[in-house]
């Protein structure tokens, strides 16, 4: 999977329901890079791709939960303020960059691991 379509997986994401992120990728041969995607197997690929899904709208509260991070050390790591964190979690407004940021600095596997994409490449 290209940087550009990664990019463009996670915004569809962001801003699509699931039904209509499903449809767009299921037949998509850029999938083919996503860990457990298999052409072959539409029912399948489609879990695939909810998990893919979930993963990426992950609320900031289950991000931080996961973590094992209180709201103040968690708003200390990142260098958030703590009623921005706060707020987040009560409005669920954080930003999906950020979402996306945070998982790997709270041990959680990046989105682009999950799409077999390198962001390090030129």
């Amino acid at each position: 999977m290209t940087q550009a379509t990664y990019s463009e997986m996670i915004r569809s994401a962001d801003e699509l329901p699931f039904e209509l992120f499903r449809s767009r990728w299921l037949l998509m041969p850029e999938c083919d890079s996503i860990l457990g995607f298999d052409a072959s197997n539409l029912d399948h690929s489609a879990e695939v791709l909810r998990t893919v899904y979930d993963e990426i709208n992950l609320p900031i509260q289950s991000l931080r939960a996961a973590s094992g991070l209180s709201q103040r050390r968690f708003a200390d790591l990142f260098a958030i303020p703590f009623r921005t964190v706060q707020n987040w979690e009560a409005r669920g407004g954080c930003p999906i960059y950020l979402r996306l940021l945070f998982r790997p600095h709270i041990g959680l596997t990046p989105i682009s691991e999950i799409l077999g994409v390198d962001l390090t490449a030129k």
